[in-house]
Parts: structure tokens; sequence; C-alpha cells
């Protein structure tokens, strides 16, 4: 198995959503465990920046919408990309935990790769250039690839937490077992 900030992308997402990756668990030793714990949290961090980038492109067309519906012009394209984008993240149930932004350059560099095979055809850059047809269609391809990325996730999330409830439970049972260096 490739180190866990080496393995990016497809790779990584197959390796960690492999039935494979939770079986035996508990004969596993503590270290392996942990290793594969930071693999599970690489990888959520992944498919939750992929996420926000979907999520993203969503914003913009939809705001391009939006403006149509009230029958607007069409502001300059910086003040409407600063404009979708300016509300940040989605809100969501929050895990309880500090929020980690550990990508690497070959993460970002797969997730910009992802993201274009999972974005629509059509004019990307400027979505006034679409017509309200392809405005819809690009808007319903991407609610469609923000609901696969979505459950992805949530799949790897799964992963992550069992893997910590093992070493929850290994550090319950055997405080030695507890890394120092914290």
């Amino acid at each position: 198995m490739a180190e866990s900030r080496e393995a990016t992308g497809r790779m990584r997402t197959a390796e960690v959503l492999d039935r494979s990756f939770l079986e035996g668990l508990e004969g596993l030793p503590t270290e392996e465990v942990r290793r594969r714990r930071d693999e599970s949290l690489a990888e959520r961090e992944f498919q939750s920046y992929l996420r926000r980038q979907v999520q993203a492109r969503q914003d913009i067309l939809a705001s391009e919408r939006a403006r149509r519906e009230a029958g607007r012009e069409s502001p300059p394209l910086v003040e409407r990309l600063t404009s979708a984008l300016s509300t940040g993240p989605r809100s969501e149930r929050a895990r309880g935990e500090a929020l980690r932004t550990t990508l690497t350059d070959s993460d970002i560099e797969e997730a910009e790769q992802q993201l274009s095979g999972l974005l629509p055809g059509g004019p990307q850059d400027d979505p006034s250039a679409l017509d309200d047809e392809e405005l819809e269609q690009s808007l319903e391809e991407l609610t469609g690839a923000e609901r696969a990325v979505s459950a992805r996730r949530a799949e790897v999330i799964r992963v992550h937490d069992r893997l910590q409830e093992e070493l929850k439970r290994r550090y319950r049972e055997d405080p030695s077992e507890i890394p120092s260096e914290v």
C-alpha cells in the first residue's frame, strides 16, 4: 500500500472503500490501524474538497439562473463569481473536530482532474454564455455529481469513524497505546 499522503484520488478512494480495508481490524497492530485511520482522513479531506468545488460551480450557475429570473443585467464576471462564492461552504452538521486542510498538491491536482470529468459540457468560464436550457441541464448534471461525491464522502466518513472507534477502544483498554507525541 502507498503512503497516506502519496496516494491520491481514485487509487486512495478505492483502497479506503474496499471491504478489506476494515477486515480483521481487531487483529491488526495499532500502528496499522492508525495508518489506515490517517489514510481515511486524507481521503475524507479530499472528498470534502472535491465536493466543495462541485458546489461552488453549482452556486455560480444558480446565481446566473437567479439573475436571469430577476431580469437583471449581467454584471462583470468577477463580480458574479465573488457574489456566488462569498457565502462560503454550505452548512452541514459539525463532526466535533477541528477543521483540517492538509491537501497535498497532488490531491488538488487529482481533484481538478476528477472535477473536469464531473462537469457538464459547455462553457464553464462564463455561465452567461449558456442558454436557459443549457444552464438548467448543467445545474441538473452538477446536482447529480454533488450527490455522487457526497455519497462517496459519507462512505469514507463511515470508514474513518470505524477506525477511530477501534483506536478509542484500544486506548481505553490499554492507555499505553496512546501516542505520546500529540
